[in-house]
């Protein structure tokens, strides 16, 4: 756990672009514009190395259905665009994990995530404070519109 708090360590105490682009894809998760929305699942699932997550997408009676399994229970949702499949996400997996926008990638066609568990991001809140963990990583919610 400790070690994905140490990989961000350096991001954090700089804020550098450079810093934040040497995090590795098991420590934040990418997602292009064109992305498939069940691979930012299996993206998310790279990251938390829970076995847990997975998902599939069908087509169902003329619609694109995505298939969330997440601690054996199943979500089903119509695939509408990356934006509501991340949001879609992140309330699944909690309480116990949080998906945040890594704000450094905004304006990019490609965004970066870091998903994390609570204990975490306490972690960090305690150790950086909530006012820059909020200014570098943007809580999601309803009206997060970040993905292009």
């Amino acid at each position: 756990m400790y070690e994905k708090i140490e990989k961000l360590d350096k991001y954090l105490k700089t804020e550098e672009y450079e810093d934040f682009y040497n995090l590795d894809r098991e420590t934040i998760f990418w997602v292009d514009w064109r992305e498939f929305d069940d691979s930012i699942i299996q993206y998310c699932e790279k990251c938390l190395k829970k076995n847990s997550l997975k998902a599939e997408m069908k087509e169902d009676s003329g619609d694109l259905k995505l298939t969330i399994n997440y601690e054996n229970k199943t979500h089903i949702e119509k695939v509408v665009d990356r934006d509501r499949t991340i949001i879609t996400l992140n309330e699944i997996i909690q309480p116990k994990y949080e998906i945040r926008f890594c704000k450094v990638s905004d304006g990019s066609d490609t965004l970066a995530f870091l998903p994390l568990s609570n204990q975490e991001w306490g972690q960090l809140i305690e150790k950086y404070g909530e006012e820059r963990i909020n200014k570098c990583f943007e809580p999601i919610n309803q009206n997060s519109v970040n993905v292009q």
